[in-house]
């Protein structure tokens, strides 16, 4: 009994032996081949601060950094996949999409998934990785600017793969977010009979009369969103003569809208889209009889915010 024991024990004992060798061949055999990660520094592929009415433009570069931990080197093209969606670039609650493109610095290569995936050359250059070793890409995100006319944030899913050379096979894949952030924003023109001094605009109403000034102004307006003006005059609403009491009222009209300044005066625009507007811009002289003769004047300052 003691004997059968023993061999029990002993062929337990081999068993357990040969175990961790034939694990430790598995895993040599599965570092043999290509293993490979994709890391990237932010999985949001976000350009920040887009002004639509500033000089800058729709771009960003991202790195993405590809890791082969495996024995054998890795040969692949990035791929990339819209999943489910059409192509483009969509903010929440509006229609339409915003197309954009993105670059393979590495290959000097069109990578925008404008079908629903990358389209595959033959002539580019593929990524290989060495056993053990990494590689940077550097991909450059732009959009069109041209699509970017609303305030808020375009955005589109898409699966970054790795794409073994000459199979197609899936290496490895990261989920990424492709977007821009744009900064509601707006700005205001002038155009018509008027001339610069530094950063006024001086309108000359000519030899006053009772009635509309017959001067051609247009106001041009560009925001992001619906908005509203705010007009302050100076003198309450009033043209005033330097050093002396006399004055004459007017009004302002912008586009149908007559406007009081005799405190801040408001203009709102229709609807909550995104517009350019061009709208007439008209003074309505009060009565002048009996006035003194000489120049009348006033300083109106105008302001825009969002609505």
């Amino acid at each position: 009994m003691t004997t059968l024991i023993s061999a029990t024990l002993a062929a337990a004992a081999a068993l357990a032996s040969a175990s961790p060798a034939w694990a430790q061949s598995a895993s040599i055999a599965s570092r043999a081949d290509c293993a490979l990660r994709i890391e990237s520094s932010a999985s949001n592929w976000i350009i920040q601060g887009y002004d639509p009415f500033a000089t800058n433009v729709p771009l960003g570069t991202f790195d993405v950094v590809f890791n082969n931990e495996g024995g054998a080197a890795c040969a692949f093209n990035p791929v990339f996949l819209v999943d489910q969606e059409p192509f483009g670039l969509a903010k929440a609650g509006h229609t339409g999409r915003v197309t954009y493109t993105l670059l393979d610095q590495f290959s000097n290569s069109n990578a925008t998934p404008l079908s629903g995936r990358t389209i595959a050359r033959a002539t580019q250059r593929p990524v290989v990785v060495q056993p053990h070793s990494q590689q940077l890409v550097r991909f450059q995100f732009a959009a069109d600017e041209d699509g970017l006319v609303a305030d808020g944030l375009y955005s589109q899913r898409v699966t970054l793969v790795a794409e073994q050379q000459g199979r197609g096979d899936m290496l490895a894949s990261r989920s990424l977010v492709l977007g821009v952030n744009v900064l509601p924003s707006a700005v205001l023109g002038l155009s018509g009979q008027y001339r610069r001094n530094g950063g006024q605009a001086l309108v000359d109403l000519g030899e006053l009369a009772e009635g509309i000034a017959p001067v051609p102004l247009q106001m041009t307006v560009a925001s992001t969103r619906a908005y509203r003006l705010e007009f302050v005059s100076k003198n309450n609403g009033v043209l005033k003569m330097a050093n002396a009491d006399w004055s004459v009222p007017y009004q302002l009209m912008i586009g149908e809208n007559t406007l009081s300044l005799a405190s801040t005066a408001n203009y709102n625009s229709a609807g909550t889209d995104p517009t350019r507007d061009s709208l007439p811009m008209r003074f309505v002289i009060g009565s002048v009889a009996g006035k003194r003769a000489g120049l009348y004047s006033d300083l109106i300052t105008v302001s825009i915010a969002p609505r």
